[in-house]
């Protein structure tokens, strides 16, 4: 028997070297050449790096040990007190607070829309509470959107309509959403508790990063939505904007209309760091359907929650967090169609509809889910199906209300831009074949470029090494490179072991993760590499295909143990990049005891940055405006996006709409069009980083002659108040939001 076991034994703890000198590898070659060839060497540095790193990781330490010991004094002293005062400290608090109140208030109006239906059943899985925030979001967003179509959807509106919406969800009592995930991990075993620990603490890291990183996108449309989404009482209203961004669909930001304009970004950001909550819950119910084994469940959610890409993304309001949500509980879905064909069916194309509506670069995920789902149906045609009724009719009612809402949401598009999608290229064309033309003044932009297949190579070696060559968005969206370590050791495996996978649930996962190489290597993108939140519908399904592969086939203890030890690896190197990517932002803040920092920061920092910036003047004049002022300039990034006004920048003309900048008469025909009142430009003397168009300045000296225009003088800027040349007296202007 010994000589039997012993090169068993032998393989065993070879292919573990083997496993651990790879996992080191992959994590040593991308973090040397971060180090030395990028800004990162000089990030690390910083005080808000390493001290803030320190604190995170006595947080970390501290929760971990609240929960190994998972009494209720330990709980308290080790694991509440920590966070609360961490969350304090870096005023993430009440910001926090403010998201779990309107998280638990649509979960809850999930519930009562169950209610309704007949299911009187206390939720008992987290499938039970993903489906109800599916549900409570499409009623929230049934009663939003008929309000802004009524023209009586203000964001103050909207903030009563939620509070009104809380009262029949606690008539429900069911058990709030924090509650039974503090239970679930109360009665995990120890080793999950560790694991959940560090998972918490991690989000409480991303909490207090969000209170320091801004990124340009956010910047951009998502933190001002009061000026360039719903600065009245709708949404349908005309925005004046040429850049297409403002007229993608808009659900997502909807949603987050109730916590907009509150003087604070975290608010915002939380929201969209709770949907990465769920998507680790979707992904470990997604684990369960195709039976992972559970020890490795835990660190493999952990290396999901601190994939770069996805955690640097889920620190701001943009909708792709929410569309992989969508596009993950499709995919369940699609798992459930060989027995509960029309229920499954209805969530799937429910969570489509609504992941579509969050994002587009979503259609051809949810396309190959669908396409997984036909087939799922077509292996199991033979097999009968009989299906609960109240089920089905949850799901059809689901399905019918994902109706309504994308029709709401394309109709939003279609009135202001004159087309259902500005984007992408296919619908594009399709759009214009069908005889609809862009309105005035909306632009649209190509969405891809032509493909180079030489240059491939080159890219997945960046992607997985250096992610900061030559690679502008990639950097701060880095998908990792775990998948292709896991991918490797997959291929391996399948050799090794030629049994086939009994398990068809992997199916629709496996086709989405093949999706997403095409999208990665297929598709030509304007940048390198593309972004990588273009690829986490399909990052985490293939993670967790390629996890199961590698630990069904190395199922010797041993191998496992190592294994884990390996994705620890990846999730220490995942958490320290992410740490000092996102946004171009390092860290968190140097230590100190300061524990009064106010979260409403946002008036007194545009205060400091526009004074700084020599726009004070500029800036307090569009505030005296009683309407909400529209204007274009020059001004340099952020502090363009920090004017109280509607800003757009004239490089977007100049990308979307040219021929307005080829003359002086174009320019002043799309003043006229956008209803622009104001025109900034740098003075002269200043040395600025801009140069404004010559057509843009030989109009500026034409019409600063002219009567009725005014012309304001600030430290570095001057603005041309040109509403008696561009607004008639019947022009409609929007009020300015309160």
């Amino acid at each position: 028997m010994a000589t039997r076991t012993r090169p068993a034994t032998t393989l065993s703890w070879l292919t573990g070297f083997l496993l651990m000198v790879t996992a080191v590898l992959m994590v040593i070659i991308p973090a040397w050449q971060s180090l030395t060839d990028s800004p990162f060497g000089w990030a690390v540095q910083q005080p808000q790096t390493w001290q803030g790193g320190i604190e995170a990781i006595v947080l970390g330490a501290l929760v971990c040990a609240g929960l190994a010991i998972n009494r209720r004094t330990s709980l308290l002293l080790l694991f509440a007190l920590p966070a609360v005062l961490y969350l304090r400290r870096h005023a993430a608090d009440l910001p926090l607070l403010i998201d779990l109140v309107y998280f638990e208030i649509v979960i809850g109006l999930g519930f009562v829309v169950r209610r309704a239906l007949g299911d009187t059943a206390r939720a008992q899985t987290s499938i039970d509470y993903l489906h109800a925030f599916v549900l409570g979001l499409i009623a929230w967003s049934l009663c939003a959107w008929t309000l802004s179509a009524l023209h009586v959807g203000s964001i103050t509106t909207l903030r009563w309509l939620t509070l009104a919406l809380a009262i029949p969800g606690l008539l429900v009592r069911q058990l709030p959403f924090c509650v039974f995930v503090a239970r679930r991990v109360h009665a995990l075993a120890r080793p999950a508790r560790l694991w959940a620990g560090v998972g918490l603490a991690w989000m409480c890291v991303l909490c207090a990063r969000s209170r320091v990183v801004t990124g340009y996108d956010p910047l951009w449309y998502g933190l001002r939505p009061e000026y360039v989404f719903a600065p009245g009482n709708s949404v349908f209203e005309s925005l004046g904007l040429v850049s297409p961004v403002y007229y993608f669909p808009k659900l997502y930001e909807m949603f987050l209309l109730p916590v907009s304009a509150l003087g604070d970004a975290g608010v915002i950001d939380g929201m969209t760091l709770l949907i990465l909550v769920l998507i680790v819950l979707a992904c470990r119910v997604l684990m369960q359907r195709i039976d992972m084994p559970a020890t490795a469940q835990s660190p493999l959610l952990l290396l999901i929650a601190t994939t770069p890409a996805l955690a640097n993304t889920a620190i701001g309001p943009k909708p792709d967090i929410i569309a992989t949500l969508f596009v993950l509980l499709a995919a369940h879905a699609a798992c459930e169609l060989s027995h509960a064909r029309i229920t499954a069916g209805a969530w799937l194309m429910a969570c489509g509809l609504l992941a579509v509506m969050a994002k587009l670069v979503a259609i051809p995920y949810v396309a190959v889910v669908v396409l997984a789902g036909g087939i799922m149906i077509w292996r199991a045609r033979k097999t009968p199906v009989i299906e609960p009724a109240l089920p089905r009719r949850i799901a059809c009612i689901t399905l019918a209300g994902a109706g309504v809402v994308s029709i709401f949401v394309t109709a939003r598009t279609f009135v202001l831009t004159g087309m259902p999608t500005i984007g992408p290229d296919a619908l594009f064309a399709l759009w214009q074949a069908l005889g609809l033309h862009l309105r005035e003044p909306v632009g649209t932009l190509p969405w891809s470029a032509a493909h180079n297949w030489s240059s491939q190579p080159g890219v997945l070696f960046d992607i997985a090494f250096r992610p900061y060559h030559d690679m502008a968005t990639s950097v701060i969206t880095w998908i990792g490179n775990a998948w292709l370590w896991l991918g490797a050791l997959a291929f391996i495996a399948l050799l090794v072991q030629h049994r086939r996978m009994t398990q068809p649930s992997v199916l629709p996962l496996s086709m989405l993760a093949l999706c997403g190489l095409f999208m990665l290597f297929g598709v030509g993108w304007t940048n390198r590499g593309g972004d990588g939140n273009y690829f986490i519908y399909a990052l985490l399904p293939g993670l967790i295909v390629l996890s199961r592969i590698v630990f069904s086939r190395l199922s010797i203890p041993a191998i496992s143990v190592i294994m884990i030890a390996c994705l620890s690896f990846f999730i220490a190197f995942q958490a320290a990049y992410s740490f000092n990517s996102a946004g171009w932002t390092c860290g968190t803040r140097a230590f100190d005891l300061q524990f009064n920092h106010g979260w409403r920061n946002l008036r007194s920092l545009r205060k400091r940055s526009l004074d700084a910036a020599g726009l004070s003047i500029i800036s307090s004049y569009l505030a005296a405006d009683p309407k909400l002022p529209r204007v274009v300039g020059y001004v340099q990034e952020p502090e363009d996006f920090l004017l109280p006004a509607r800003f757009e920048h004239p490089i977007m003309l100049s990308y979307s709409r040219p021929e307005y900048l080829a003359d002086s008469e174009p320019f002043l025909h799309f003043l006229r069009v956008a209803k622009i009142g104001y025109l900034i430009l740098p003075l002269p003397e200043t040395e600025q980083k801009l140069e404004p168009s010559p057509a843009v300045l030989e109009a500026a000296r034409q019409w600063e002659k002219l009567p009725g225009v005014r012309r304001i003088d600030d430290t570095r800027y001057m603005m041309l108040d040109l509403r008696s040349l561009t607004l008639s007296k019947s022009t409609e202007v929007t009020e300015r939001p309160q």
